[in-house]
């Protein structure tokens, strides 16, 4: 069995309402409701009784919280033992876009400045990210969008200023014409009110390099940073169109405040007194 199954479980007992469980663990009401079905198939009974505005346990609920307690407080300790007995590694964990465009230079940073390392690196969603972070699964995390939790300090490491540029094609921007990358909701707001046309891009994508390829081989427009040093190599010629002055993207670092793992604390100071090379990609 999934111990996540257990923790939804307790969650839903100490919050009785699937809602703000979903919201504490960083998942969806549907998948909070399917793992407690699952709990619910693999213990032949029924956990919970629904009602409209109540959530209350059945006598075999009762029955299990103490032992889901225990055994999510027993794993917990192993996994903190085990964390701090092998301090020889790390894990980083970045969402798609933030993969692109730093990951490859944090790993750069972190084999040349601790070389004796292990380094475990994923590309994660935002919220998958975000769960890990909090479950100390992943040490050090990167996205372009904070996290919103007083449990995680968020560092911005650097802010770009955005631009519209064409590739191959000129006049007026039709719905076929954009290529729409999900720089984050403030972005797209911005792009809505002045450009209402790319609500139907032809593409849209969280991938800088699927965005640039398909704008290198069928032309079109794009949103990008400005300073093309972050951006991946290989840019096909662009012509910058206007400046977008009311919104940037920025680059976040992500990290537990209370850190326990020896040797994390000096890696997070590394990356933020390294800003400048971290970022100057190229």
């Amino acid at each position: 069995m999934d111990i996540r199954f257990l923790t939804t479980f307790i969650e839903v007992v100490n919050t009785r309402h699937f809602g703000k469980a979903a919201e504490n663990l960083y998942l969806t009401q549907s998948a909070v409701s399917a793992r407690i079905k699952l709990l619910e198939e693999y213990f032949h009974t029924t956990l919970f009784i629904r009602q409209r505005n109540s959530i209350q346990l059945t006598p075999s609920g009762e029955k299990l919280l103490p032992y889901a307690k225990a055994l999510c407080k027993t794993l917990k300790e192993a996994r903190q033992e085990l964390a701090e007995a092998n301090s020889d590694y790390v894990v980083v964990g970045a969402t798609q876009l933030a993969s692109e465009m730093v990951l490859s230079a944090a790993l750069k940073h972190l084999h040349s400045g601790f070389p004796d390392l292990s380094v475990k690196a994923e590309v994660l969603t935002l919220d998958t990210l975000s769960r890990q972070v909090h479950e100390r699964s992943v040490d050090l995390a990167f996205s372009m969008e904070p996290l919103k939790s007083e449990e995680v300090e968020s560092q911005v490491l650097a802010g770009f200023e955005l631009a519209l540029f064409q590739c191959g094609r000129e006049g007026d921007i039709a719905p076929g014409d954009f290529i729409a990358i999900d720089w984050g909701s403030r972005v797209r707001d911005a792009l809505l009110t002045r450009f209402p046309v790319c609500k139907d891009a032809k593409l849209r994508t969280n991938s800088l390099q699927l965005a640039l390829t398909t704008l290198k081989e069928e032309g079109g427009y794009v949103v990008l940073p400005r300073d093309h040093r972050i951006l991946p190599a290989g840019m096909p010629p662009l012509h910058e169109v206007t400046v977008l002055d009311d919104v940037e993207v920025q680059v976040f670092l992500h990290t537990m405040k209370v850190v326990k793992r020896a040797g994390v604390s000096d890696i997070i100071v590394s990356f933020c007194a390294d800003k400048v090379n971290l970022l100057n990609k190229q």
